[in-house]
């Protein structure tokens, strides 16, 4: 089962298939590029981009695994 859970982005932390509010808009990251001094440019699903800097953090939430016992 996926549970959403609210968690800060960074540079450092930011996955593939996490949601990202911007502009009200709920954007999904689909790919992510390294780029110089540490940070990483998003790219979301509807072809949009951001470039996140070493610095840069956000909220956003990931759908985590969680198993039951």
């Amino acid at each position: 089962m996926s549970v959403p859970e609210v968690v800060e982005i960074t540079a450092e932390t930011v996955l593939v298939g996490d949601v990202i509010q911007v502009g009200g808009r709920a954007l999904v990251v689909a790919d992510l590029i390294l780029t110089t001094r540490g940070g990483r440019r998003l790219e979301f699903a509807t072809g949009e981009a951001l470039t996140l800097h070493a610095r840069s953090r956000l909220t956003g939430t990931r759908l985590n695994s969680r198993r039951r016992s």
